[in-house]
């Protein structure tokens, strides 16, 4: 059997892994020409250090890694005392969450010596069971020698495309800005936010000692669209060193089948979040290992795989939702109920133990063997 992985981020690069693990030959394809090096995702859940352990590059992760030991909620402003949520230890050995850059997790999983990708090679179409590649040089190849085809490739997947998979949901219409900068006057290993009722800024520690900032806007908010650190002002908090900067929009779709025949969708090309929660990366990583294990077995088990997951993938929509619209509702009225009810969590250490649980992916299957 061999399996043709189209998409090198962090899910093909996990499927590749598991398949070798597994015995089982794997062409791994992605149109970019080079690694991005941009940090994106950051979180990293205990449930995915499982599977980490799993590929023998848990330790590799951990010592990359920082620890995300609490959050702070900044809930009302005025110089009233923030919110704080110590996390819990709710994994017998993994942190409930690390912060890591997306860059830092493919540069692991690089060297862990998977299937090398094949960059500059786009996958353009299905002709049959086969697959339509073109190379960087304009060369245009039919790769008809895989039993399976896995769409690892994002949001705007051509895998998806091909098969005519419906991607149905919403877009936001809040306005979200990232940078990351240096930032002086905040708790280190700490998740900081500051919920008002015109915006909402968090702030994430990264391992190099620099943060990630993000700025969520109403809907008419004027957005610059040239790197500044303007948007993340805060009384206290005391900015510079722009590193990375980007404005965009996030939506919440989810493909209606994960397996077309032959072709599978895992990560970002079956289901999309918004970042609230991080659950984004870690979901596409555990659908790779997972998904691994059901090629494995064979056509019965990858049925069980796509019905498992499309069921995960419809909670995990649902509760991102929810916390997604708690983080960025507006209005003076909401936002005091909002951060009553937060405030009503982090008073209650079983409540907040839930919360953690959930953030730790440990309310989502375990990773098979």
């Amino acid at each position: 059997m061999r399996v043709l992985v189209v998409g090198a981020g962090p899910t093909g690069l996990v499927l590749a892994l598991a398949l070798r693990q597994r015995g089982i030959a794997c062409r791994l394809v992605d149109r970019a020409t080079e690694p991005s090096r941009h940090s994106k995702a950051l979180g990293v859940q205990a449930r995915t250090l499982e599977v980490m352990e799993r590929l023998g590059l848990a330790e590799r992760f951990l010592a990359a890694s920082l620890p995300v030991r609490a959050l702070v909620l900044h809930l009302n402003g005025g110089g009233a005392a923030p919110a704080r949520l110590v996390l819990p230890e709710v994994h017998p050995r993994y942190p409930a969450l690390v912060s890591l850059p997306q860059a830092e997790t493919e540069r692991l999983l690089l060297e862990a010596g998977g299937a090398a990708p094949e960059r500059g090679v786009e996958f353009v179409g299905l002709d049959g069971a086969a697959a339509l590649l073109r190379h960087a040089d304009g060369r245009e190849e039919r790769d008809a020698g895989a039993d399976w085809i896995v769409g690892c490739d994002g949001a705007h997947s051509a895998v998806r495309r091909a098969v005519g998979a419906a991607f149905p949901g919403e877009r936001y219409p809040q306005r979200f800005i990232l940078a990351d900068c240096q930032v002086q006057g905040l708790e280190p290993s700490a998740v900081q936010v500051f919920p008002t009722p015109s915006r909402t800024l968090a702030f994430i520690p990264l391992p190099d000692g620099r943060w990630r900032a993000i700025a969520v806007l109403p809907p008419d908010a004027e957005v610059p669209e040239e790197p500044t650190l303007t948007p993340f002002a805060q009384d206290g908090v005391r900015l510079s060193g722009l590193d990375w900067y980007s404005t965009f929009r996030i939506s919440h779709r989810m493909a209606t089948r994960f397996r077309h025949g032959r072709v599978v969708l895992a990560g970002d090309a079956a289901h999309i979040h918004s970042p609230v929660g991080g659950q984004g990366m870690n979901i596409g990583v555990q659908d790779a290992w997972s998904l691994a294990a059901a090629l494995a077995e064979g056509e019965a088990a990858v049925d069980r795989w796509a019905a498992e997951r499309e069921a995960l993938a419809r909670r995990v929509l649902r509760a991102t939702d929810l916390a997604t619209r708690m983080v960025t509702a507006q209005g003076r009225i909401t936002v005091w109920f909002r951060n009553r009810v937060l405030r009503t969590v982090a008073s209650r250490p079983p409540l907040v133990r839930r919360v953690v649980r959930a953030v730790a992916g440990l309310n989502y299957p375990a990773p098979p063997d």
